[in-house]
């Protein structure tokens, strides 16, 4: 069992990042923060080092934390698809993420991923608010 967390190294994940590391210290869990990129962002060949720069940072921060067991991974795919495939692969007890700095209207026309998650998860999702925001 472990906690997953859909980490971006964009503020909105920040929140999720400190509420997933607090879980998985809580529960005694691996924690798996993923990162997802489209194909069009990165070659998976040639990773990009701004993400590997921000996701070496957030395994760093949940460490200096607390967390004992912590494990970043970075994925191609379309999120929602790849956060689901993570999360069953790993059996995870609950996934983290954000939720982005968007206005409702946004989401609606836009869609959600992380309502896509809560409606197709096996595991509990967590949506954790950005501090100060506004609806």
């Amino acid at each position: 069992m472990s906690i997953l967390i859909a980490y971006d190294g964009k503020s909105d994940t920040e929140a999720a990042l400190e509420y997933a590391t607090k879980l998985s210290i809580g529960l005694g869990e691996p924690l798996y923060i993923l990162t997802v990129v489209s194909k069009d962002q990165m070659d998976p060949e040639d990773m990009d080092p701004t993400v590997q720069e921000y996701m070496q940072e957030a395994q760093k921060k949940a460490m200096i934390s607390g967390a004992t067991d912590v494990h970043t991974i970075i994925e191609v795919g379309k999120p929602e698809d790849v956060i689901l495939e993570v999360a069953d692969s790993f059996q995870c007890d609950a996934v983290v993420v954000g939720r982005p700095d968007r206005s409702r209207f946004d989401r609606m026309v836009m869609g959600s991923v992380s309502q896509d998650l809560v409606e197709n998860s096996k595991c509990p999702v967590i949506i954790v608010p950005t501090p100060g925001e506004e609806d």
